[in-house]
């Protein structure tokens, strides 16, 4: 009789030692990958990100302040009509345009569909390419002792000769493919997509680009100023 007790006892006992086991199990997977707080976008093209130099968020504005803890220069780069109430009065502006705010200078939310770019006063040195080749044919629509920001175009099937970039926050626009004809002629399928409204951080490169599409390249580039080689 009591053999047959201890028997009944194990199997009642033996489906919750499973559910224990999985929950154990989950647990370590869960804490392994940092939880939800800790998970961190790889993705190349996204929608906004973080890292040691800057903070991008999309259609919100986390330094809108003056003086923001931490933070020095802000660029809004617009991918519609956006309006901006600032410390300089209303600031209206189209896709592709931006502007840009001083520490001291404070603005609103905007409103419309827009990037905010925000510089922190504190990161590691500035990384910058091997050899510094000034690339031609872009527009700069800002410049300051930090940054400059400047608007990327080339036309459809066009080419860029060898030219140089620092580390760099990159808008995309317009959706082209780009391919450096040095390593692939004709680029390589699926390769080189500049996925539109989104952004990116580039790391610095000596490079030839040529546009595969048939329509403009359009970036808006806010790129760290070139450090002394």
């Amino acid at each position: 009789m009591n053999e047959e007790m201890n028997i009944s006892e194990q199997r009642s006992c033996f489906p919750r030692t499973i559910y224990l086991c999985v929950f154990f199990l989950c647990a370590v997977a869960f804490v392994a990958n940092g939880g939800p707080q800790q998970r961190k976008n790889t993705r190349p093209d996204s929608l906004g990100f973080e890292n040691e130099y800057v903070r991008v968020v999309r259609d919100t504005a986390s330094a809108g302040k003056a003086h923001s803890p931490g933070v020095g220069t802000r660029v809004v780069v617009a991918l519609a009509k956006t309006t901006v109430q600032s410390k300089r009065g209303k600031v209206e502006l189209e896709r592709g345009q931006v502007a840009a705010f001083t520490a001291d200078e404070w603005y609103e939310v905007p409103a419309g569909s827009f990037f905010e770019v925000a510089f922190k006063l504190e990161h590691p040195p500035v990384l910058g390419p091997e050899q510094w080749i000034e690339p031609t044919g872009n527009a700069t629509v800002y410049e300051d002792a930090q940054i400059r920001v400047f608007e990327e175009r080339l036309e459809g099937g066009g080419e860029r000769p060898l030219h140089s970039h620092a580390q760099r926050v990159v808008v995309r626009l317009n959706e082209v493919q780009l391919t450096d004809p040095r390593v692939h002629e004709t680029g390589r399928p699926g390769s080189g997509i500049q996925v539109p409204n989104t952004v990116r951080f580039a790391e610095p490169v000596i490079h030839v680009v040529r546009n595969l599409s048939t329509i403009p390249l359009f970036n808006i580039v806010i790129e760290f100023k070139r450090i002394p080689l």
